[in-house]
């Protein structure tokens, strides 16, 4: 790969708006103002999610013309130096903002996380592997592999007889397993690991929760996940893989399932999926603007705050589905009000506030606000106010 200058120049900085469109737009704390619409709700969505405004501005402009080239972004070859300067400059940011060492390959796949459930056994399964289950997600994955390796696949902890309302406890994974796989945050359930365990090869699926802080990648074997949540658009999967993990892969594997081919082709052994890749870049770009992943942690951690302490002050008008505070996740805040009636009713008055996709997951129900690092601190605090206000009215 041809060395990268990362600096900032005219492609670092957000287009700048149309001023006269702006004439009498709705004027919402916490985003630019667009061009294009009326308003902009705050979307609590769990992915795909909420994306900062500057990087939709700045993509949707490449995506009518890249450059000053007359074609757009979408239209350009993979195979061609426009991608290609892409493709380096997304791969080079993203070493940088989380630190990963050489050791490690950075590849841009498809098929989302839940493909990675099957891929990762399939290339990794060298005897028998440890699986956390402490969610949705992570009992998943445990799943497909078991249904790849049978009785090879072991899960270790779960707090599943409990709703997930806790991280599994104790974890002790055996060192000689091929890997020890975890969820770190889960999305339906709303609690995340505060630290990763350890494990000669620990295996994270990071999905909802990559990058919203920095994280230990030089100890890790692999990170996936889906770009939909904090990253990008969906149909992207952000994997980092430890170089010496390819000597076990089987050469059964065919090669589009194989990360060592998808390495060797820097993402490219099929036709990657551009536009989505060049929104990732646009996204690291606007990471590196906010001060890095320790900036956004910090932002992160003030918006969750605000919406837990308005659970924990409400006198119990509000449940947390995570009874265990310390493993609460500052990316998906889940709480329950006391009835379903209550429920509709407050999703009704959060959406004529503009607040939108607050419903709890199907098998969980009551409330959840994704909070990814698109979402502006101003959101979380009109949901605080809301929470508070509804409260006092409805208690």
């Amino acid at each position: 790969m041809r060395s990268v200058v990362l600096r900032r120049d005219a492609r670092d900085r957000p287009a700048a708006p149309n001023r006269r469109a702006l004439a009498g737009l709705v004027r919402r704390p916490g985003f630019d103002y667009p061009a294009s619409m009326k308003k902009r709700v705050y979307n609590f969505a769990a992915g795909p999610a909420t994306l900062p405004y500057e990087v939709l501005e700045a993509s949707a402009a490449a995506l009518l013309d890249f450059q000053g080239k007359g074609f757009g972004i979408a239209e350009c070859s993979h195979r061609g130096k426009e991608f290609d300067a892409v493709l380096d400059e997304a791969i080079a940011r993203c070493r940088t903002l989380l630190g990963i060492p050489d050791t490690h390959d950075v590849l841009f796949l498809q098929g989302g996380a839940t493909q990675q459930f099957a891929v990762i056994p399939m290339n990794f399964l060298t005897g028998p592997a440890d699986y956390v289950v402490s969610g949705e997600w992570s009992k998943k994955a445990a799943d497909v592999a078991k249904g790849l390796g049978g009785d090879k696949i072991r899960v270790i902890a779960t707090s599943e007889a409990t709703q997930f309302d806790r991280l599994p406890a104790p974890i002790a994974p055996d060192p000689a397993a091929a890997y020890l796989h975890i969820c770190s945050n889960e999305t339906v359930h709303g609690n995340r690991f505060t630290e990763w365990p350890s494990h000669a090869t620990l295996v994270v699926d990071a999905s909802s929760e990559i990058m919203s802080r920095p994280h230990p990648v030089a100890r890790t074997g692999i990170i996936y996940a889906g770009a939909q949540k904090n990253l990008g658009p969906s149909g992207v999967t952000l994997t980092i893989v430890r170089k010496d993990l390819y000597d076990r892969i089987p050469k059964s594997v065919p090669k589009i399932l194989s990360y060592k081919a998808h390495a060797d082709a820097k993402s490219c052994l099929n036709t990657p999926p551009t536009f989505g890749i060049y929104v990732l870049l646009e996204t690291f770009r606007w990471m590196e603007r906010q001060g890095g992943l320790a900036a956004l942690e910090k932002r992160n951690g003030e918006k969750a705050k605000a919406i837990y302490d308005a659970i924990d002050e409400s006198g119990g008008y509000y449940k947390g589905t995570v009874s265990d505070k310390a493993a609460r996740s500052h990316m998906n805040v889940t709480f329950k009000l006391p009835s379903d009636e209550l429920t509709d009713k407050f999703l009704k008055e959060a959406s004529a506030k503009d607040m939108v996709a607050l419903k709890g997951y199907r098998t969980v129900g009551g409330i959840r606000a994704s909070i990814y690092n698109g979402m502006p601190v101003e959101g979380c605090q009109l949901l605080a106010t809301h929470m508070k206000e509804f409260a006092q009215k409805n208690g």
